[in-house]
C-alpha cells in the first residue's frame, strides 16, 4: 500500500521526459537513495519492491505527493542499504515498465555547488523571530524542519510555492517564539538537513503598503 494516496484517483500520471541513467558512483559518493519518475497512479509499496527485487532490498520509500492537495505527483524516492545497491538499481530499472508505464529512475543526488560567490546573511532586524530557510529538499515537510531545530520550538512554518503552479520552490520560513531562539536556530546554519546544507538569513516581515 502506497502511504496517503488520494481516494479515487484513477487517471494516469502525467507522462515525465525520459531521463538517462547516472554514471556509477565514484569512491567516496555515498548515495544510497534513488529518485523515481512517471509512476503509474495504482503504484504502491508492494509493486515497486518486487520490480526492484533483483537489484536488491528497498530499506525506505518515499512517495512524492502534492504539498497542498496531497495528490500523488507520480514520483518516489527509493531508499537502499548502501550506494552500489542503489547504483545497481538505477543500471537495471531505469526505462523499465512498471504497471503499464516506462520509470525513469536515477541517483538521487544533492544538487552540485555553484561556483557563485556565497550569499551573506544580511543583518539581524531588531527583535526578529523569523528566519528564512532555503535550499531545502524537496521532500521537505512541517516535521522534518521542526525536528532540525529541535529543541527549540517553532510557532509557525511557511513555505514558499509558485504563484501560479503551486509547486513547492525548496525554500520557506520559520518562525520562533522569542528572538532569543531565532539567534539559536540561526546557529544551524549550513547544517545538513536531508542531504541539503541548509540556508539560513534572517527574514524581516515588510511593512503594509499604506505604512509606507
Amino acid at each position: 500500500k502506497r502511504g496517503a494516496r488520494p481516494a479515487g484517483a484513477a487517471a494516469e500520471a502525467p507522462a515525465a521526459e525520459p531521463a538517462a541513467a547516472p554514471p556509477t558512483p565514484t569512491n567516496g559518493d555515498e548515495v544510497k537513495s534513488v529518485f523515481c519518475t512517471n509512476l503509474a497512479w495504482a503504484i504502491d509499496d508492494d509493486a515497486i519492491k518486487a520490480h526492484f527485487s533483483d537489484a536488491g532490498d528497498i530499506l525506505r520509500i518515499k512517495w512524492i505527493e502534492d504539498r497542498d492537495t496531497g495528490k500523488f505527483k507520480g514520483m518516489g524516492v527509493l531508499e537502499f542499504a548502501d550506494a552500489a545497491t542503489a547504483s545497481k538499481a538505477v543500471e537495471m530499472k531505469n526505462e523499465t515498465e512498471v504497471l503499464g508505464r516506462t520509470m525513469y529512475c536515477r541517483l538521487d543526488k544533492p544538487k552540485p555547488k555553484s561556483d557563485r560567490p556565497v550569499r551573506q546573511p544580511k543583518a539581524k532586524p531588531e527583535g526578529c523571530c523569523k528566519l528564512y530557510c532555503g535550499n531545502l529538499s524537496y521532500d521537505i515537510d512541517d516535521a522534518a524542519l521542526r525536528a532540525f531545530f529541535e529543541p527549540l520550538a517553532l510557532s509557525a512554518i511557511r513555505w514558499v510555492t509558485d504563484r501560479e503552479t503551486g509547486d513547492f520552490k525548496g525554500c520557506g520560513f520559520a518562525e520562533f517564539a522569542s528572538t532569543e531562539d531565532a539567534d539559536q536556530a540561526f546557529l544551524k546554519q549550513g547544517q545538513v538537513l536531508m542531504s541539503r546544507p541548509v540556508r539560513l538569513d534572517w527574514a524581516e516581515d515588510k511593512p503594509k503598503k499604506w505604512e509606507q
